[in-house]
């Protein structure tokens, strides 16, 4: 619990001030109302005198007149503060749960459900509204109502005050032990419910694969599997909350025939009025009716607090990618890129066969395109990924313009670079939003122009909205080749001094990529690039090419020179003309 809290700390901590204005108004508010069993006691009084006192009558009804406009105000100002207190923190919560996740590095994204995360970023701010409304509007108050009573009953009746105060003592630690059980149940059912979410978003996620296989069947069992862990384990946690509730409900009912029974003694003494009599009972009906709340509170406070911890650990987990204390901007003359020694691997075991990358040397001088070929798990997207930085290198370095790229700072370093994907990633955004997305103030001629030269024009303006299309989730609206050319669009108008493409053309049908490679040609001018191809044929123009077998170096030269060392180049080569790749 004291996890959740130290998260919502930071935003709470900015609105102290509203913080107090509610301190202070439920405070008078209660204080307001807890003045009300003595007003009445003194009316009854009044009425079963044997005479008439209609001017202490009247006097009374003022005074009760006054408490009612005084709670009122009190009530109103709490409902304002309380509305700007939520409003303005859940707007901040939401703000640091966005930014949390952004700074992760890319292996919290490979092993975490997107649905998931959603879920827990939504709970953890609508889990702030629930518990502030409980901790002040239920919890609070009846801590509140009890303080008061206390005082109350001391001041009228000492003996009942100290008999009700440790009755109120045995109701709260029974309710602190159903507690120390309730809340391993409650956080266990919210994490079984972040993977139904989980489930349910990787499954609609990939509708068109399961579709195609005809694996509704077997992705609804699947599904079923994880809704029926959920809710065996919200219902265990249900059953011990219900039957704590039901210890309290007896203690409440034992507290209230106690009262009775008390009065009744009183009353037989003659030292109980029926004044008395309605001012105790009045006070304990009010006190009973919160505790009965106070106990579903407690349930209601320990849910929200589980629901909200999944995403606390977002917060207190650690970048594994972290800029050094003393990073500064990159800054890029030419664009040389320097490779040495180089190693990495996947995971925590350690073993010659484990490095993805193992031991690489590479010097890419200001302005040369360079490609990487290889078989499937060569090691050329992970060498990509390591030069933006997206793991942190195992041994050896990357300096570019003999700038270690661990000593500059993570943005600075993916600013100078564009990327265009094998698979892109589109935005649900407009076509001009994702054209500009690096680029946001770029005006409408230099997006115009992007797409022309990535060929993209040419569907774009047959488009009804033109720029202005929606491409919907991840450019479903969009063929696969026009997808790609949107993404090597993006990566033109960004204007990069390093260029990384990888298989940038692999989902252009033969016609397209032909236009598609005069502009990526244009676009490799005058600037470092890294290619990574598949088809063999799209980068034989390139100045290098760099053959990668098992995280090393294999081959390095121009097309020509390494079809004639007849090494592992020219059987790819071979294999492709054939038409085996």
């Amino acid at each position: 619990m004291l996890a959740v809290f130290r998260a919502y700390w930071p935003s709470m901590r900015k609105y102290h001030l509203l913080f107090v204005i509610l301190c202070i108004s439920i405070s008078g508010a209660i204080a307001f109302a807890s003045l009300r069993p003595f007003l009445l006691r003194n009316i009854v009084n009044v009425f079963t005198a044997e005479e008439k006192n209609v001017s202490l009558a009247k006097e009374i009804f003022w005074q009760y007149l006054m408490l009612g406009v005084g709670t009122f105000l009190a009530y109103r100002i709490f409902d304002v503060a309380l509305s700007l207190y939520e409003a303005r923190i859940m707007r901040d919560l939401d703000q640091r749960s966005f930014a949390a996740i952004q700074r992760q590095s890319i292996s919290f994204f490979e092993n975490a459900f997107t649905g998931a995360l959603v879920k827990s970023a939504g709970r953890f701010r609508n889990s702030f509204e629930g518990i502030i409304d409980v901790l002040f509007v239920e919890v609070g108050r009846s801590i509140l109502i009890l303080c008061f009573a206390f005082v109350a009953f001391f001041s009228t009746m000492p003996s009942f005050a100290f008999a009700f105060g440790a009755w109120v003592v045995a109701f709260l630690a029974v309710g602190a032990i159903l507690i120390k059980y309730r809340y391993p149940l409650e956080k266990a059912s919210a994490e079984a419910d972040s993977k139904v979410g989980g489930a349910c978003a990787d499954s609609i996620g990939s509708h068109l694969t399961v579709k195609s296989f005809g694996c509704e069947p077997s992705e609804q069992k699947r599904f079923d599997t994880v809704v029926v862990e959920n809710y065996q384990k919200r219902l265990k946690a249900w059953m011990v909350g219900n039957a704590g509730m039901a210890m309290q409900m007896i203690m409440m009912m034992v507290a209230e025939v106690g009262l009775v029974w008390w009065m009744i003694g009183g009353w037989a003494k003659g030292t109980i009025t029926t004044g008395d009599l309605v001012f105790f009972q009045t006070y304990m009906a009010w006190i009973l009716g919160h505790l009965w709340t106070f106990v579903h509170s407690v349930r209601k406070l320990f849910i929200l607090v589980a629901e909200a911890r999944e995403m606390t650990e977002v917060f207190d987990l650690e970048s594994e990618v972290r800029d050094a204390p003393k990073a500064h901007p990159l800054v890029i003359s030419e664009g040389q890129i320097d490779i040495h020694a180089l190693t990495f691997h996947y995971g925590t075991v350690y073993s010659e066969k484990s490095f993805a990358i193992n031991g690489i040397d590479m010097k890419i001088p200001p302005g040369q395109s360079v490609g990487l070929v290889g078989r499937t798990g060569a090691g050329k997207s992970t060498l990509v990924k390591l030069l933006m930085r997206l793991y942190e290198l195992d041994s050896g370095y990357i300096r570019i313009d003999m700038q270690d790229i661990t000593d500059v700072t993570q943005k600075s370093l993916r600013q100078q670079m564009a990327v265009v994907p094998q698979q892109p990633q589109l935005f649900h955004r407009t076509i001009r939003e994702n054209i500009a997305f690096a680029c946001p103030n770029a005006s409408e001629e230099d997006v115009v122009e992007a797409a022309k030269q990535a060929y993209a024009w040419e569907f774009i303006e047959k488009l009804p909205d033109g720029l202005d299309t929606m491409v919907g989730e991840r450019g479903m609206k969009l063929s696969g080749g026009q997808c790609q050319r949107i993404a090597i669009a993006r990566a033109i108008l960004a204007d990069p001094k390093i260029l990384l493409l990888d298989e940038a053309t692999s989902a252009l049908d033969s016609e397209t990529e032909k236009y598609i490679q005069k502009a990526i040609a244009n676009l490799l001018r005058g600037r470092t690039s890294v290619v990574i191809a598949h088809r063999l044929s799209t980068i034989m123009s390139l100045d290098r090419i760099v053959v990668m077998e098992n995280g090393k170096i294999a081959e390095d030269g121009a097309h020509e020179d390494l079809l004639s060392a007849e090494g592992m180049y020219a059987n790819l080569w071979a294999h492709q003309v054939r038409g085996y790749v």
